[in-house]
């Protein structure tokens, strides 16, 4: 066996797997600090691109679902004040065919009414002043109501199978048709009852069951079945624009979730394997510096023969 002093072949092998190990290590306490996979040391630039090409998808999704949540909450205001609309119509039918009859003497007639008119002019006033942002949204004879509502679902998308329509914008059209006014609905005002009536005289009978009738008496019933109808028609509308949103909105969160995994599988460090790599990392880093500290063992079985010789 021969003994050689100035082969480093053996140590510089050794010195290289050492740097190996310790950049793996160090590459894996730099991902599990930051949580992705991308690091100076490994920038991995096609999939960071493809990952930030989705994350960019994401936030422009989220910026649809704010669109959406906003668009539902003013649905919803107007929807929650037509529902009141509704109560009154129908208190308001109860005092007229209550008053309708001659078991209620003409003073008593008189006091119903006065209920009545007040709830006449509460529903103008709520048709007046229900807005969402500044926008009317049941007096369509505000000028200041739009023509036509746009709600942003999505990115601008056109296809040729929608005439080039950008079908990510739901448009709420003829808005400003929309109106819940009690003169709109065909309600009648007591008012001219109740001025030219007095504690002492009050509404005739035959001036009560006048109030009852509706323009289409072979449709409808009575006058408040007839506002009921055209209110139910304004309700039924902004029910479909909520109900297509309600389901825009799960189509979204659904798209969303996937693109977010799909994304995550790309940048998102694997903790449990990543852990598992820097400890194989460590393993190999000690057993290259154990084993280097050996590589000196020649030279040293050299120096010793030669000592021993001279």
């Amino acid at each position: 066996m021969g003994f050689i002093i100035n082969d480093k072949t053996l140590s510089s092998r050794l010195q290289r797997h050492l740097e190996d190990a310790k950049e793996k290590e160090i590459n894996s306490l730099s991902r599990l600090a930051s949580g992705t996979t991308f690091i100076p040391e490994d920038p991995q630039p096609a999939q960071r691109a493809i990952a930030e090409k989705m994350e960019f998808r994401i936030r422009s999704l989220s910026s649809s679902k704010r669109n959406i949540n906003d668009a539902m909450s003013l649905l919803q205001t107007a929807e929650s004040s037509m529902a009141e609309i509704n109560n009154m119509i129908t208190r308001m039918k109860e005092i007229n065919i209550a008053a309708a009859s001659t078991t209620v003497s003409e003073q008593e007639r008189r006091y119903l009414f006065i209920e009545y008119e007040a709830l006449f002019d509460e529903i103008k006033r709520v048709t007046i002043t229900t807005d969402y942002n500044g926008i009317p949204l049941l007096n369509g004879s505000d000028p200041d109501t739009p023509t036509d509502l746009i709600f942003r679902v999505g990115d601008p998308y056109f296809s040729s199978e929608t005439d080039g329509e950008d079908i990510n914008m739901i448009k709420f059209e003829k808005f400003n048709d929309l109106d819940t006014s009690p003169e709109t609905l065909g309600l009648n005002s007591a008012r001219t009852l109740l001025d030219e009536s007095n504690e002492t005289e009050g509404i005739l009978l035959e001036d009560v069951e006048e109030m009852l009738q509706p323009e289409d008496d072979e449709v409808f019933a009575t006058i408040y079945d007839q506002a009921i109808g055209k209110l139910s028609e304004q309700r039924a509308i902004f029910g479909g624009y909520q109900s297509r949103l309600n389901r825009a909105l799960d189509y979204i969160d659904v798209y969303q979730e996937n693109i977010s995994a799909a994304k995550s599988k790309i940048s998102d460090t694997d903790y449990a394997s990543e852990v598992s790599t820097m400890v194989q990392a460590k393993i190999q880093s000690q057993a290259a510096t154990a084993l280097l500290a050996q590589s000196n063992v020649q030279s040293n079985l050299t120096l010793q023969l030669l000592n021993n010789i001279f």
